[in-house]
């Protein structure tokens, strides 16, 4: 577990730096394993280290580019799905209203046994619902002889869309998956890079510039409170993103895999907020106030609007 309020010089400089940033934690690593790179052929001891931080950089280079692969598979799969969604409300829906009319007249018993709740189930909610009144209304069709051609239409398109959320769903898992990976492999370097400083400064204990080649400081320095927020929110939750003073200009950039609403507010625990700014999944936005409520607030939260998913966020400050 990370330590802090212990006592300044015995804390992890590189972990605080870094505050699982990516970015940052990408560039400190990359540095200091250039600075051991170029240092190893000359000094035996360095070329040790270097032997050793290797793999935690690998790893962390590896582990970053892995959870941006995945990252854009799951906003492609996304993409795809709300595609089909918009489709079928679109083009589809119409279509198979209009042929299952031509049989079934509205306001008939046979018409409201296909569509007991309205149209309206098939647009509004949660994915999974639309998916769940689709596949009843398929189910019908098919039990139907007088809608055999419509129940052939119907049964295709829900394979479809189907396979699109299920594709979708296994790439949010191995979303969730590479994050940790990630955060682990952050944790790793940052832990491996401080051993390095207290063996280059065992080594070199009266020569500061040459322990400092050996550390980012200039990107350390002026990172140490990040702009960016990463996490996750569970499902229809609403979570603490960050503390932050405000003005009226301030804006944030918010990215999140899931339908999502977020605002500030004076107190976590304050269940009175704003209506804030609705973000939808996986499109970038950038929010500010009054939208947001008011500046003079310091509490950043976000709601998680889907129902069964958990979400992946990030939240930046412009």
């Amino acid at each position: 577990m990370p330590l802090t309020n212990t006592w300044l010089p015995a804390e992890n400089f590189v972990r605080n730096a870094v505050r699982k940033n990516y970015t940052i934690a990408l560039k400190v690593s990359t540095f200091h394993f250039n600075a051991l790179t170029a240092a190893a052929p000359s000094d035996p001891a360095i070329a040790a280290q270097l032997v050793i931080f290797t793999p935690y950089h690998t790893n962390l280079v590896n582990a970053s580019s892995t959870k941006d692969g995945a990252a854009g598979s799951l906003k492609s799969d996304t993409q795809a799905k709300d595609q089909l969604f918009l489709i079928m409300t679109k083009e589809k829906f119409p279509m198979w209203r209009q042929m299952i009319s031509n049989v079934h007249m509205p306001g008939t018993p046979g018409y409201t046994n296909l569509f007991p709740y309205g149209m309206d189930v098939f647009h509004k909610g949660s994915i999974e619902n639309k998916l769940l009144h689709l596949k009843t209304l398929c189910d019908k069709c098919n039990l139907d002889a007088a809608l055999t051609a419509v129940a052939t239409l119907i049964t295709s398109f829900y394979g479809l869309i189907s396979a699109a959320r299920g594709n979708q769903e296994g790439e949010k898992t191995l979303v969730g998956v590479a994050i940790a990976n990630q955060k682990a492999a952050i944790e790793a370097m940052c832990i491996q890079h401080f051993v390095d400083y207290g063996v280059i400064v065992t080594l070199h204990p009266n020569e500061p510039t040459i322990i400092r080649s050996f550390v980012d400081v200039a990107t350390m320095q002026s990172h140490v409170h990040s702009n960016v927020y990463q996490g996750t929110v569970n499902s229809n939750k609403i979570k603490m993103v960050a503390t932050k003073k405000s003005t009226p200009t301030t804006k944030i950039k918010v990215t999140c895999d899931v339908d999502c609403q977020v605002w500030v507010n004076d107190s976590a625990k304050n269940k009175a907020h704003p209506v804030g700014v609705f973000i939808p999944a996986n499109t970038p936005t950038t929010a500010a106030f009054p939208d947001l409520g008011n500046f003079l607030n310091r509490v950043y939260q976000i709601h998680n609007l889907d129902l069964p998913t958990k979400g992946h966020y990030s939240v930046e400050f412009l």
